[in-house]
C-alpha cells in the first residue's frame, strides 16, 4: 500500500508533464525546395530540433533522410528538382559575363518552375485540397525564389515564417521595410561594386542597378508567381507581396560577425552554424594516412558543389596544378575527376568530408569559393582562408573575411601562378592569420544562447501567439515614396528653388532699380558739369 502511495505522485507528475507537452505540441509545414545540399542541411537541423521538441513536422525538401525511427515526421520528396540544375555550373562564369547574366535570368525562370512543381506535388496537394481540413500552426517557407509558396500560410490561416540559408536580397528588404542601401558593403548582390568610399558616379550606377532589380522583381517576377499561386489556390487570394509583408519572422542563416553591420527590423532573427557537427565523421583510411603524413602541414582546396574544378579553363587548371606541385605542403583537392594525373604531394577526390578535414591538426589553410557554410566551418575550426569567389554572395563573403584579417582575396580571372603561390605561403606562414581566426572563433561562440535553441524559441513564440504582428515594421504599408520621404524631399526641393527664385528676382529687381536711379543721378550731374552749372 505504501509502495502504491509513493508511486502515485510520480505518476501524477509524469502525467502532467506529458499532458503539458502534448498540449503545446504543434504542427508545422516546412517548404524548402531549393536543390542545394548546403542549404538543406541547415533547414533539416531546424526541422529535427522542432520534432524532438514534440512537434509534428511535414516537410517538402529535395534531400529527404528517410529515417524510420522518426515519428510525427512526414517528408515530401522533392529530389527531382536536382534534375533541373544538372547542367548548371558556375566554373566559367567569371570569364563570361553573358553566361553570368544568363545564369541569373535562368534562376528566375527556375523559381517559376519550382513553384509550379511544389504546388502541383500530389503529396502536398492532399493537405491543401478543398476536400481536406488539414491544419498547420505555422508555415515555414524558403524565401530565395519561390514566393508563390507563401500562399500556403494564407490557405491554412497560419503564421508565415520565412527562412533563408543566406543573407536577404534587396527585394525582400524593401518589401519588409528594412533599409535598402545600394552602395553599402552589405549589398552582396552588387558583389565588389560597393564600398566605404564609393565615387558619386559609381554610387549613381549602384542606385540605378539596385532599384531596377527591385522594380523588375515586383512588376515581373512577383506577378508571375502570383499567377502560379492563383492557378492552384484560386483567384480569391491576396497578392504574394502582401502575404510576404505580413511574415511573422524572417530567419536568416548569417552570423552577424561574418557580415557587414547594417540596421535590421525587429522580426529578423539571425542564426548560424546549425550544420556544424559535434563530432566530425572519421576519415577514410587512405585519406587519413595522407593527412597524418603531412608533418609539414597540408592545404585543402574545394570550390563547393556548384563550381566544379574540372570545368575550370585549362590555363587556370595549369596554374593550380603547377602551384600545388611546388608547394612545401601536401595538397588535398576536391576534384570531380579521379583519373587526373597528379604529383605525389596532391590527393584528389570527388567527395571529401569537409568538416573532418578542417578539424585535422595538420591543416594550414583552406582555399575556397566563399560559400557561407564553408565560411562558418572555417571559422568554427579556426582555419585561415584564401578566397576565390565566383558568383552571388561569395564575393561579399570573401571581402568580409579579408576585412577581418583572416583571408586573402584572389581574382580567378587575373590569377597567376606567382600570385597564388604568394597568397598560400603568406597565409600559411604568417601566424597572424591563425591568431586572428582564433579570436574570431571566440567572438562567434561568445553568445548568451545556443543558436538552434534561440531559433526554436522564436518559432514556438510565433505559434504560441498565433503570429507576431507587433514585430512587423508597419511602415511597409505606406507608399514607397512615403517610406523614404521622397514626397517631402521633392516638395522641399521645389519650395527651396521657388523661394530662391523669388529672392533672386527681388534682389535683381531692387538692384535694377538702384542701378537705374544711380545711373539717372550720374547722368544729371554729368550734364550739369558739361553745361558749366
Amino acid at each position: 500500500m505504501r509502495l502504491i502511495t509513493g508511486i502515485s505522485p510520480i505518476i501524477t507528475v509524469l502525467w502532467i508533464l506529458i499532458t503539458c507537452n502534448l498540449a503545446f505540441s504543434k504542427r508545422l509545414l516546412f517548404i524548402t525546395p531549393t536543390p542545394s545540399y548546403s542549404h538543406q542541411i541547415v533547414f533539416r537541423a531546424i526541422c529535427l530540433a522542432l520534432n524532438k521538441r514534440g512537434h509534428e513536422i511535414v516537410t517538402l525538401n529535395p534531400n529527404t533522410i528517410n529515417d524510420p525511427n522518426l515519428t510525427n515526421y512526414t517528408e515530401i520528396d522533392f529530389g527531382f528538382a536536382y534534375d533541373k540544375i544538372d547542367d548548371t555550373d558556375t566554373s566559367q562564369s567569371r570569364w563570361n559575363l553573358t553566361q553570368l547574366a544568363g545564369l541569373k535570368t535562368r534562376l528566375l525562370t527556375l523559381g517559376h518552375m519550382i513553384s509550379e512543381d511544389v504546388l502541383s506535388h500530389p503529396d502536398l496537394m492532399k493537405y491543401y485540397d478543398n476536400t481536406t481540413d488539414a491544419h498547420f500552426d505555422a508555415v515555414v517557407a524558403e524565401m530565395i525564389m519561390t514566393p508563390a509558396t507563401y500562399m500556403l500560410a494564407h490557405k491554412f490561416n497560419a503564421p508565415l515564417i520565412g527562412v533563408m540559408s543566406m543573407d536577404l536580397q534587396n527585394v525582400h528588404r524593401f518589401n519588409l521595410g528594412s533599409p535598402v542601401m545600394p552602395s553599402h558593403l552589405s549589398n552582396w548582390e552588387l558583389e565588389s561594386l560597393t564600398g566605404s568610399h564609393v565615387s558619386f558616379w559609381k554610387r549613381t550606377v549602384n542606385f540605378v542597378n539596385t532599384w531596377w532589380r527591385i522594380y523588375t522583381w515586383f512588376n515581373n517576377f512577383a506577378n508571375k508567381q502570383q499567377r502560379i499561386a492563383e492557378k492552384y489556390l484560386g483567384k480569391d487570394i491576396p497578392h504574394v507581396i502582401d502575404v510576404a509583408k505580413n511574415m511573422s519572422l524572417v530567419l536568416i542563416n548569417q552570423e552577424p560577425l561574418l557580415a557587414y553591420a547594417r540596421p535590421e527590423i525587429p522580426n529578423i532573427i539571425h542564426f548560424s552554424k546549425l550544420h556544424i557537427l559535434k563530432t566530425p565523421p572519421a576519415l577514410s583510411k587512405d585519406l587519413k594516412k595522407f593527412l597524418d603524413g603531412a608533418t609539414n602541414g597540408f592545404v585543402y582546396m574545394s570550390l563547393g558543389s556548384n563550381t566544379k574544378s574540372k570545368l575550370l579553363p585549362k590555363k587556370t587548371l595549369s596554374i593550380f596544378m603547377n602551384t600545388f606541385a611546388n608547394l612545401p605542403y601536401k595538397v588535398l583537392w576536391k576534384f570531380e575527376n579521379d583519373s587526373l594525373p597528379v604529383p605525389p604531394n596532391i590527393f584528389i577526390s570527388k567527395w571529401i568530408p569537409q568538416q573532418s578535414v578542417l578539424a585535422h591538426p595538420n591543416i594550414k589553410l583552406f582555399i575556397y569559393q566563399g560559400g557561407l557554410q564553408s565560411t562558418e566551418e572555417a571559422v568554427h575550426y579556426a582555419v585561415p582562408l584564401v578566397g576565390i569567389p565566383f558568383v552571388f554572395d561569395q564575393v561579399y563573403q570573401v571581402m568580409k573575411m579579408v576585412s577581418l584579417g583572416v583571408a586573402r582575396y584572389l581574382d580567378i580571372v587575373r590569377l597567376t601562378t606567382l600570385e597564388l603561390q604568394d597568397a598560400i605561403l603568406e597565409v600559411a606562414n604568417d601566424k597572424g592569420y591563425k591568431d586572428r581566426m582564433l579570436e574570431l572563433r571566440a567572438l562567434t561562440k561568445d553568445k548568451p544562447y545556443d543558436s538552434l535553441e534561440n531559433i526554436i524559441w522564436w518559432i514556438e513564440y510565433v505559434m504560441r501567439h498565433n503570429g507576431a504582428p507587433h514585430l512587423r515594421f508597419n511602415g511597409v504599408d505606406n507608399a514607397w515614396y512615403q517610406q523614404f520621404d521622397l514626397d517631402v524631399i521633392v516638395f522641399l526641393t521645389i519650395a527651396s528653388v521657388f523661394i530662391s527664385c523669388v529672392i533672386l528676382s527681388i534682389v535683381a529687381w531692387t538692384s535694377h532699380k538702384l542701378y537705374t536711379r544711380y545711373d539717372v543721378g550720374n547722368r544729371y550731374i554729368f550734364r550739369k558739369k558739361i553745361k558749366g552749372e
